[in-house]
């Protein structure tokens, strides 16, 4: 054999052997990790493998980690579900009349529950005030049943906005009752106050922590529908100074403070709900711009108009400051009627506004980072001369109504004139809302 590849064959074999005797040593001492393996000081053992529950030392479970986005960022998010104006016009109050003095209201809200079911906190308006023991009315002087508020919370809704132009269709009785229903209901409300110990308390608003956000709950009218206030203007929120007459006088520095103040008690979000702007109009007026612009620049995250009867648009609104930077917040100029038996045009057309916030909690900024509606429809038999079918007012999803009459299913209470009309409805709350929101 050569002489080199006898000695090669020597130094291969020498380095297999110091090879395994190597191997063999790790083995007998136990030593070497496997990669990624984490070491673990003597007394301690590791935690359980992924998937695997470790051992609780009390009944108490984990607190739940924040959402973690995909980019990394420790975030946390919460869902509100944002309902338009109930406006409580006779036809309501006929159709929920169940026996003599009660009312039942919750078949008329139809598909609402459904709809708000996933958020974490849902929020709507109330357009009349709630009092027992007399006549009730609709326009000009709303007064309906308080039963209307444990409806309201059976629907889903968490807190309900009384700033709306008739907070004091039952003067400050009304007020009174109103707040007392809601209360007896357990909704939380903003915007009208019993006392002004009351306001002061609540510092013009509502906190609520929804999903581990801080939320403040403002809420301002500009008219009270030319019902004055005398001796307790502090019963309700009001952002003009001409509050009887035209309501254009806006008192900005009344919303600057509020705003201020709700920061400063700790608000990731502030959500302003704001009864302004022209009835049947549906194009916000300048005074809406100029309002929510003003808004914005204090610190308002989200601004949800209504008053307005009718759809009017939704965007996300930038505004420059004075110093060059730029603050936004998204505005809904009007929801519309959520509940409502009216006959103008647009009256019936409304939607459930779905709102994603977020808390990025290494930083402390929070943001809104979603927006979506689902149209909504009131369906009223009676403007189809239909006396028979149980009922004549519910609200429906426009989507889902549409879709049974086109798949070859259609609802029951369906005609080719409710198609065509919801149709057409869908189509103007595209048109009025934006469709590129529509979920």
């Amino acid at each position: 054999m050569n002489s080199k590849l006898k000695l090669a064959l020597i130094i291969l074999a020498a380095l297999i052997v110091i090879v395994l005797a190597v191997v063999l040593i790790s083995v007998l001492t136990g030593g070497g990790e496997e990669p990624g393996e984490a070491t673990h000081p003597a007394g301690e053992s590791a935690p359980a493998a992924s998937g695997e529950p470790s051992a609780a030392p009390s009944e108490t479970p984990p607190p739940e980690e924040p959402t973690v986005d995909p980019a990394g960022q420790n975030v946390t998010t919460a869902a509100i579900a944002v309902g338009g104006d109930i406006v409580m016009h006779t036809g309501l109050n006929t159709e929920a009349l169940t026996g003599e003095g009660t009312y039942d209201y919750s078949p008329i809200f139809g598909v609402l529950p459904e709809l708000i079911a996933d958020a974490d906190y849902a929020v709507c308006t109330l357009s009349s005030t709630l009092a027992d023991g007399a006549e009730y009315t609709a326009y000009p002087l709303f007064r309906s049943p308080t039963s209307m508020a444990a409806d309201i919370a059976e629907a889903g809704f968490d807190l309900v906005n009384t700033a709306s132009s008739h907070l004091a269709d039952s003067f400050k009785d009304g007020i009174n009752s109103t707040l007392d229903s809601l209360d007896a209901a357990a909704l939380a409300h903003v915007g009208t106050y019993r006392s002004e110990d009351e306001r002061a308390a609540s510092g013009n608003r509502y906190m609520a922590e929804v999903n581990g956000i801080s939320v403040a709950f403002l809420a301002y009218t500009c008219d009270t529908n030319r019902v004055p206030l005398s001796g307790f203007e502090y019963a309700a929120s009001i952002c003009t100074k001409d509050y009887l007459s035209e309501g254009t006088e806006v008192d900005y520095e009344l919303m600057d403070s509020d705003i201020t103040a709700a920061r400063e008690a700790g608000a990731d979000i502030v959500f302003v709900f704001m009864s302004w702007g022209e009835e049947f109009a549906t194009e916000p007026s300048s005074l809406q711009y100029e309002i929510a612009d003003a808004l914005i620049t204090y610190g308002a995250d989200v601004i949800i108009g209504g008053h307005c009867r009718v759809p009017q648009p939704m965007e996300m609104r930038t505004v420059r400051l004075d110093d060059g930077s730029e603050e936004s917040g998204f505005v809904c100029y009007s929801l519309g009627n959520m509940l409502s038996c009216q006959n103008d045009i647009y009256t019936d057309i409304s939607a459930v506004l779905s709102l994603e916030l977020s808390l990025d909690n290494d930083t402390g900024e929070a943001s809104v980072t979603g927006v979506s509606y689902r149209p909504i429809y009131m369906a009223d038999l009676y403007d189809y001369g239909i006396n028979d079918y149980g009922w004549h007012y519910r609200m429906v999803d426009l989507h889902a109504a549409i879709a049974s009459w086109e798949s070859g299913s259609p609802w029951d209470f369906l005609t080719e004139d409710i198609y065509r009309d919801m149709v057409t409805a869908l189509a103007s709350a595209h048109e009025l809302y934006g469709e590129e929101f529509d979920a």
